[in-house]
């Protein structure tokens, strides 16, 4: 819409600087006074035209960057939901009970159902690093698989313990990726802002490692 607005405005400028000017060749020269009137008039409009096109344009960037920030906030919001059911799992897994207790086990694969849903909206705002997510979900969804429930509550309580502390890793580092633009301005950015976007790729890596480890531990 912007660019068409744009688009309009210089076709009227180009057609009014062009009438004027085939009038100014048209018509007599009466007196210096019309001249100058005539002179004045083409200023006048051609500071309209650039006046309309500067504002056009930094209406624009303006919306264009509000819509950035508005996805970085999402971004972030949906990281904060992923480690907040990932360290919950992370509270479940490492329980001394978890073995023997089916609600808790139950409770567990909730919270990384919960997690995987968050991810997914994660990786519908952030098409870009989708590989890097996927594998994040990936993970999930196969510590989820019911087939995998006899394998956890089969494992001694150490190696519980890694792949609960993993998992919690894997949380605070997803919201570390994308909380990263934080740490050089506030909440809301200012539309000058120019440092670093999220997400951090070295974080945000490293928590996609920490997934391909827990999968390759996975019978």
């Amino acid at each position: 819409m912007q660019l068409l607005i744009l688009y309009g405005v210089m076709q009227f400028a180009r057609f009014s600087t062009n009438k004027l000017k085939s009038m100014r060749n048209e018509a007599p020269v009466e007196s210096s006074r019309l001249a100058r009137s005539f002179s004045i008039s083409l200023k006048q409009l051609t500071a309209l035209v650039i006046s309309v096109l500067v504002i056009s344009a930094a209406s624009y960037l303006t919306v264009q960057r509000l819509d950035v920030y508005k996805r970085w906030k999402s971004q972030f919001v949906e990281s904060q939901s992923i480690r907040s059911h990932l360290w919950e799992a992370y509270v479940l897994l490492k329980s001394s009970s978890f073995e023997t207790d089916n609600t808790k086990q139950d409770w567990f694969i909730t919270e990384l159902e919960y997690a995987s849903s968050s991810l997914q909206e994660l990786m519908r705002l952030d098409e870009r690093h989708g590989l890097q997510l996927g594998r994040i979900e990936t993970m999930l969804v196969d510590l989820f698989d019911p087939t995998r429930r006899s394998y956890l509550t089969g494992l001694n309580p150490t190696d519980r313990i890694v792949i609960a502390r993993a998992l919690y890793d894997i949380g605070g580092k997803v919201v570390a990726a994308y909380s990263n633009y934080l740490n050089y301005t506030s909440s809301n950015p200012p539309l000058w802002y120019f440092g670093p976007s999220p997400p951090d790729e070295a974080t945000l890596e490293e928590a996609a490692e920490l997934a391909i480890d827990i999968r390759e531990d996975l019978p």
